[in-house]
């Protein structure tokens, strides 16, 4: 049987919780009739210039279920990619529990993971950490572009050394004057 729009979005409907492993599950379930949807979709409004180039022109209308299904599928897929890092993240903390006393390793080890810490994980924390009226932290929130009212979470524990991770890279990167000047 070939999946549908709605039998994609009922998945998420009476539970708002998952773990990484059944989002991964839905993205592989999806996944062919992710790349068809995608090609019907970004292959209208196509216009050809007088110089032969083609351009894909905005849809004006309301946007629609593939379109919605798109971003749906996109941001899932975007919070399993992150999550490949996960035990190489838990790899770090340990390194980092033997190295925290030392400032030259400290250094060391900030210049190893600045491109995750800089670049590619800068706004984790920001994008995805919850929290409830308490401030206390939660799940794991995942932004579906135009479907701001649909709440989908990650359990928190799957990304327990990612979190950690940044957490001690951003102090040290950002805030820690001492390695900082070393980093220099």
């Amino acid at each position: 049987m070939t999946p549908n729009f709605k039998e994609g979005f009922l998945f998420f409907k009476n539970k708002k919780v998952f773990s990484i492993n059944k989002i991964e599950y839905w993205l592989l379930k999806y996944s062919d009739f992710y790349i068809t949807t995608y090609e019907f979709v970004y292959n209208q409004h196509l216009f050809k210039s007088d110089d032969g180039s083609t351009v894909r022109l905005p849809n004006l209308k309301e946007t629609t279920d593939q379109e919605f299904f798109l971003n749906l599928y996109k941001a899932l897929d975007t919070i399993s990619q992150f999550h490949r890092n996960e035990s190489y993240f838990e790899q770090e903390l340990i390194k980092y529990e033997k190295i925290k006393n030392s400032q030259s390793d400290l250094k060391n080890w900030l210049t190893k993971n600045e491109d995750l810490g800089t670049v590619k994980y800068v706004s984790f924390l920001t994008d995805y950490l919850d929290y409830d009226k308490n401030d206390e932290e939660e799940h794991l929130i995942i932004y579906i572009y135009g479907l701001e009212d649909f709440e989908i979470y990650v359990e928190r524990q799957n990304f327990k050394n990612t979190i950690d991770f940044l957490e001690k890279f951003n102090e040290l990167y950002w805030h820690d004057e001492n390695v900082t000047e070393t980093k220099e």
